[in-house]
């Protein structure tokens, strides 16, 4: 692993190997099962870092999330070697304190410091919980009763909002027929004017509007929808508003975008993924509603004994234990995912977690400007953050079919050849090149190499695509 460590900035992002030649090997592995041999182990150790994607890698561009900090891997593997659960202090003692004191930080960087919150295990989550807690403020029985009969409930959310809110109406009850698709405006932002028309139609018509989710930080643009006016519409129509700031929470570090987030305090739920910009290894994530007894009223139920119980001391007094964290959380067992986070922020600090949001804007504006300098690169959509979405445009090629096949078989060029990992996405029917830089050791050199790795790619491909024209 530290050998790893020491190699994942280097040679190739990827291998490309086939999905044939890794099965044979899986296979072959698993006819040694039984031998207690640590030669096997080692050699699997290996073998899976050989063949895993360099996610640290300065050419990875791909996802919403890259990089490696060391701070952060030792609270990851301490937490896996101590190998507890965080539903209770009596077992998680110190990192029952520790994750308190973790989210009192957040809280105060946030701006919501009366509010409550929890640890999560993703973005989906978080929004599934949001979406259990709408329903238990609006319907008080909903836990023993469900929807009181003949309820239409309503979630809106954007038209580019992130797919686990669709698996969240699904995992609730609801169904898909319950949610609201929101057209989006030409920068990607919620159309204002769609949602006061959807709310009220769907009042006229006897349906119940119940949440509103606005996205922070969209997964292709990096789009914020207004805050302020959709926190409006939710009070007047009496429903719940949950920001799904998974991607762009981290904004708030900002110090030239951090007002994207100002009113975020309008809100009754907002959530948050710190194994995105901030770099934790996975996952790391928060919810935080406003509501203080919301996370009691939807989530303590059952004969709980067994677990949850007074601690006696020596003396058989019974002694506080409002400690534990699992009575208020869905899950049971949880990961110790709030070390990581610790370590990170003791050793960077909220000085240092601002000096990588700029640097990553900084770099966006640095990508933005390359591609405005390049004839045959086209910026698709307005930059909000640090999502860049563009494609190459060559001359002599114009019908948009054609277009999307060059930019996808440049990526996949790229791609295979391990010079650089970046994805792809549609804008309307268009393919758009997503880059996002989200990597705290990325430098300007790097983002140069990119560029000059596309171009290159595209300018040879070009070559090819006319000759087989």
């Amino acid at each position: 692993m530290s050998d790893h460590a020491r190699r994942r900035k280097q040679g190739p992002v990827n291998q490309q190997p086939s999905y044939t030649d890794l099965q044979q090997a899986v296979t072959n592995q698993s006819s040694l099962a039984g031998k207690k041999s640590w030669n096997l182990i080692w050699d699997v150790v290996d073998s899976y870092l050989d063949n895993s994607v360099k996610t640290a890698h300065p050419q990875y561009f791909n996802q919403l999330w890259a990089g490696q900090s060391d701070p952060a891997m030792i609270g990851a593997i301490v937490e896996v070697i101590s190998n507890t659960s965080m539903y209770t202090f009596e077992v998680a003692p110190l990192a029952t304190v520790i994750e308190n004191e973790l989210i009192s930080v957040f809280r105060q960087h946030l701006g919501l410091e009366t509010w409550a919150a929890q640890m999560t295990t993703g973005g989906s989550n978080s929004n599934f919980l949001a979406l259990l807690l709408a329903l238990h403020r609006r319907f008080p029985d909903y836990q023993q009763t469900g929807l009181p009969a003949g309820t239409k409930p309503r979630v809106y959310i954007s038209a580019d909002a992130h797919y686990s809110m669709e698996k969240a109406l699904m995992m609730s009850g609801l169904g898909l027929h319950a949610a609201v698709k929101v057209a989006v405006d030409e920068n990607g932002a919620m159309d204002m004017q769609e949602l006061h028309r959807h709310l009220q139609q769907d009042t006229n018509d006897g349906h119940k509007p119940l949440l509103i989710v606005g996205t922070a930080g969209t997964t292709v643009r990096g789009a914020f929808d207004p805050i302020e006016d959709i926190a409006d519409a939710a009070r007047r129509h009496n429903c719940w508003f949950h920001i799904d700031a998974a991607w762009g929470g981290a904004i708030r570090y900002s110090t030239s975008q951090g007002a994207l987030l100002k009113s975020i305090d309008q809100a009754d739920s907002f959530s948050w993924d710190a194994h995105k910009m901030l770099g934790v290894p996975l996952m790391c994530s928060m919810l935080f509603t406003k509501q203080h007894d919301a996370f009691r009223n939807a989530f303590r139920l059952g004969d709980t004994s067994y677990i949850f119980h007074d601690a006696i001391d020596a003396n058989e007094q019974s002694i506080d234990t409002n400690h534990d964290l699992g009575p208020d959380s869905l899950q049971c067992g949880r990961r110790v995912d709030a070390l990581k986070m610790w370590l990170e922020f003791l050793f960077y600090g909220k000085e240092g977690f601002q000096r990588r949001i700029d640097q990553f804007l900084d770099l966006s504006a640095l990508a933005e400007q390359r591609i405005a300098t390049e004839p045959e690169l086209e910026l698709q959509a307005p930059r909000w953050i640090n999502n860049i979405c563009f494609r190459s445009k060559p001359e002599g090629i114009s019908d948009e079919q054609e277009l999307n096949q060059f930019n996808q078989k440049v990526r996949q060029s790229l791609m295979q050849s391990g010079k650089s990992m970046v994805n792809q996405a549609y804008l309307n029917q268009a393919l758009t090149i997503r880059l996002i830089i989200a990597n705290k050791d990325v430098t300007e050199s790097d983002i140069s190499q990119f560029f000059d790795n596309w171009i290159a790619e595209a300018s040879e491909l070009k070559r090819e695509w006319h000759y087989e024209s």
